[in-house]
């Protein structure tokens, strides 16, 4: 009797017009009603609309609804704030609204005002701080995209404005983020670099250990340790140390690549053992040297690699499309890529790989099997995924 007075009681609500949300019973609280109607009640209630555009193939879009949507501070933060809003920029109203805010990739994250007006917009996957923090910048007329591309726009060139704009457009235009940063570089002095300012701009755009910022920083670690933690300061070398390997290996020298690669061999942190052994893998793969590729991920399936599909796949993906023709290196993937399908036998791509393998292989019945599977997991994808699941199927069954 009190579930049926339960249900009633909500029948009712809806039918006097109480707004509609998803079914999530915890998490953020997103509407189901018509975009028109969402923004009638942010004009009434004065609160910005967030919108989670997303699509059914973005991986990282279903991160976020995973890890972070249902996480209790983000729910209470963005359920107090904002009046929450997803759509599927694929179906319904989603095209539309797509073109009108200029939605290219996703996940974006945009904050509009009862008029329907962009105030703030990002993008991608977010750790739970980061996301939070964007809501604050939508809520700070300071802060806000739009308010920063206006004063960028009148002619504001502060370093405080640049470095904010420039973080801002990283999240939906990086040619033009890229622009902003070159701006602000070129106005900082040394003096700058170790403030929290120049610290920001070295936390956004030293990419090179070869340029300014990257040079600066490398030389004043110990400083940038002490001002700003240990933490901090090994994120930015990680991504210098990224940048400086790959930079070997399109040079082909062996001796500076794997000299530095040690560094992270030796780590005791797994993730960065990981990172060392997957830059190894492709350092042998580029250089079509497949014993050596193989004895790498060999290792790897048995130790670091044995539970991740991801790095499985995208490793078998990659030997693929380097090595066509390479029966052994063919093989090694077809290893890596049947791995990741016993870890996740429902991930699409993880098919789908498989698939491509047993298909270059010639060994039609695998091939067929996998391709089946992958065809079924893509009815749940978009009709492009649907398109390019049905076009392998068929090639496979002409073989």
């Amino acid at each position: 009797m009190k579930k049926l007075f339960g249900v009633l009681i909500c029948g009712c609500l809806a039918g006097i017009g109480m707004p509609a949300f998803a079914q999530e019973e915890t998490g953020i609280r997103f509407r189901k009603d018509a975009f028109s109607a969402v923004l009638e009640e942010s004009a009434q209630s004065g609160k910005l609309v967030f919108i989670d555009c997303y699509t059914s193939w973005c991986a990282p879009c279903k991160w976020m609804e995973k890890n972070i949507f249902v996480n209790d501070t983000a729910a209470s933060f963005y359920n107090t704030k904002f009046i929450n809003y997803k759509i599927d920029m694929e179906k319904g109203e989603g095209p539309e609204l797509r073109k009108r805010y200029g939605v290219q990739v996703f996940p974006t994250y945009l904050f509009v005002n009862g008029r329907g007006e962009l105030v703030h917009k990002a993008t991608s996957r977010m750790e739970l701080q980061e996301f939070i923090e964007e809501g604050k910048k939508a809520l700070d007329p300071s802060r806000a995209f739009s308010a920063l591309e206006k004063a960028f726009a009148q002619g504001n060139r502060s370093k405080e404005t640049l470095l904010a704009y420039a973080q801002a457009l990283q999240r939906t235009d990086r040619n033009k983020a890229d622009s902003v940063g070159r701006l602000l570089v070129a106005v900082l002095k040394d003096a700058d670099l170790t403030t929290p300012v120049g610290w920001a701009t070295i936390q956004s755009f030293a990419w090179d250990e070869e340029d300014r910022l990257g040079k600066y920083f490398t030389s004043h670690l110990n400083d940038y340790t002490k001002l700003y933690g240990a933490a901090a300061t090994a994120k930015v070398q990680e991504r210098l140390m990224y940048g400086a390997l790959n930079a070997l290996m399109r040079k082909k020298d062996s001796t500076a690549f794997f000299t530095r690669l040690s560094t992270w061999q030796r780590a005791t942190d797994p993730a960065l053992q990981k990172k060392a052994l997957m830059m190894e893998a492709e350092y042998f793969l580029s250089a079509g040297d497949v014993k050596n590729f193989r004895r790498v991920t060999d290792s790897g399936l048995q130790g670091l690699l044995r539970n991740d599909d991801m790095g499985l796949g995208y490793i078998a993906r990659r030997c693929e499309y380097l090595g066509e023709g390479n029966r052994p290196l063919l093989q090694q993937a077809h290893k890596l890529a049947l791995r990741a399908v016993e870890i996740d036998p429902k991930e699409y791509s993880n098919q789908s790989t498989l698939a491509h393998i047993c298909k270059d292989l010639g060994n039609k019945e695998e091939a067929l099997q996998a391709a089946e599977a992958a065809y079924q997991l893509s009815l749940a994808e978009t009709s492009k995924i649907q398109g390019l699941a049905k076009k392998l199927l068929d090639e496979i069954k002409q073989l």
